[in-house]
């Protein structure tokens, strides 16, 4: 068990104070209760504790994790101070973007292990679309196409071995992550964890679709609670015997304070808190769309902001299988092979922009399946409000390291000019500022549109706004939509003329 696990009861009083845990404050006033708590704490620290300790506040770590398809992405908050950073992780996937971290594991021989080339997303005898696989079996959807690698692996379909399995490689891969996560934020901080009030947390996003699906929403839960009870013992991924994992999983001690620190948050309310604490921000609604590598994420929401409190309410929440590594996927089946060399070199050539008839059709079939997607997002949406035409009002936001003009904002835009808008509409593109609060060099401020989810997983979990699902919004009845009617002049009678 790490050290931080045992300081988790104090912190919880010094953070809220006493019969206040989930009481709600402010930005603003949760910081100012934690630094005075802090020092009131300091002062309070017996004499034989070592002066130190007696020197500094406390250190409060926040950890943002983006646990993508393809990549994962971390972004980590000095609370005390309010300044964030990028996480690097230890084996550097990629010199351009070393922020990335590659969501694919390794099994050959019933050993577990991290791919040892750097980069790579499909390796030999690799297990890839972690997150997928894990919303496949916690919907039962055990035919699902992202379980494949697991299947092979295995060697089997039995239902429940394919869960415990999918379920342990998400553990293993969050655990080896976070725990490198957490090594290097003790290299950062010197003497983290010496003080008694030192503490770290954890933000983990998943979509709006799967997050208000009570199952996924537990089994992301409890898979980000093992692995962070795990992270110290899994640091870095070291290589296992599928067993020796099992033995080390059924051993790890329960702690329901280091639980506490772990919070699962919607994907698209992470990606846009920056805006919504933007100047440029402003109430209305949205269309959030997200493309990554295995899925295009899609909401619909209304930003409101009242006694300077911003809340979102979600109208529609879509996850489309649509994402860029489709692309090669595609191209792969068309040229006959569909093995890990091969997807590896439809991978490059799509990244390189070659114009080759596999590519062109694997785009164009994303076009055409995106365009009903999209069309199906905003129809679902429409269909909560109260006033239809508010739809005309509606903004757009793109974001994800898989976006592209073509195929995925064409596909996007195209349902504004067709049957679900009485007129066709060219709706306002909105782009994402780019924080001051984060150490970012200027050619990396480019890195930005593939980090908008862990930055916005960075704050304090008090401190992000609140959200209404669209399972919690219900659909108006008819005699409570506002329809807007046509006034005629009534003709005039005989008498009148």
């Amino acid at each position: 068990m790490g050290w931080f696990s045992k300081k988790l009861h104090s912190i919880r009083e010094r953070l809220f104070g006493k019969g206040q845990q989930g009481k709600k404050l402010s930005g603003r006033d949760a910081k100012q209760q934690r630094g005075s708590a802090a020092q009131e704490k300091v002062l309070e620290l017996p004499a034989k504790e070592p002066e130190a300790h007696r020197r500094r506040d406390p250190y409060f770590i926040q950890i943002g994790l983006d646990f993508g398809t393809s990549y994962s992405k971390c972004i980590c908050r000095d609370i005390m101070t309010d300044k964030a950073w990028i996480y690097i992780p230890s084996k550097i996937p990629d010199n351009e973007l070393p922020f990335l971290i590659p969501s694919t594991l390794v099994f050959q021989d019933d050993m577990i292990s991290y791919p040892e080339e750097a980069g790579t997303l499909y390796p030999e005898k690799g297990l890839y679309n972690i997150k997928n696989a894990l919303v496949s079996v916690a919907n039962g959807n055990f035919e699902d196409s992202s379980l494949r690698p697991y299947l092979n692996a295995i060697g089997g379909s039995e239902h429940e071995l394919l869960h415990e399995f999918v379920t342990g490689c998400a553990v293993y891969f969050l655990a080896g992550t976070i725990g490198d996560i957490r090594q290097k934020i003790l290299e950062r901080f010197s003497g983290l964890g010496e003080h008694p009030q030192d503490y770290m947390a954890i933000n983990m996003a998943i979509p709006v679709e799967s997050a208000q699906q009570p199952n996924v929403n537990k089994i992301f839960e409890q898979v980000l609670k093992e692995a962070w009870g795990l992270a110290d013992r899994i640091a870095g991924h070291p290589v296992l015997h599928w067993k020796e994992f099992q033995s080390i999983r059924e051993n790890r001690e329960s702690d329901i304070y280091s639980d506490e620190a772990c919070n699962i948050y919607p994907e698209v309310s992470a990606n846009v808190q920056g805006f919504i604490r933007s100047r440029v921000s402003s109430p209305g609604i949205y269309l959030f769309s997200d493309t990554g590598g295995g899925t295009v994420d899609q909401s619909v929401f209304i930003f409101t902001r009242q006694d300077n409190q911003a809340h979102l309410n979600y109208l529609a929440g879509r996850v489309l299988p649509l994402g860029s590594s489709h692309i090669e996927r595609l191209a792969a089946e068309e040229s006959g092979h569909t093995d890990c060399f091969a997807l590896e070199t439809w991978k490059e050539k799509k990244e390189r922009g070659e114009d080759v008839p596999e590519l062109r059709n694997a785009q164009h079939k994303i076009y055409r399946d995106l365009e009903l997607g999209s069309s199906g997002t905003l129809a679902l949406a429409k269909k909560k409000l109260f006033v239809k035409n508010q739809m005309n009002d509606i903004r757009l936001i793109f974001c994800g390291g898989g976006h592209r003009n073509y195929p995925y904002k064409k596909a996007v835009m195209r349902p504004f000019s067709g049957p679900l808008f009485s007129r066709s509409i060219s709706p306002r593109v909105i782009g994402l500022p780019t924080p001051v609060d984060i150490e970012l060099k200027d050619h990396e401020t480019h890195w930005m549109r593939r980090l908008y989810v862990a930055y916005g997983l960075s704050f304090e979990k008090s401190e992000l706004a609140p959200f209404t699902y669209p399972n919690e919004m219900s659909n108006p009845k008819p005699e409570e939509v506002w329809q807007r009617y046509r006034k005629f002049t009534e003709a005039p009678t005989k008498e009148q003329c």
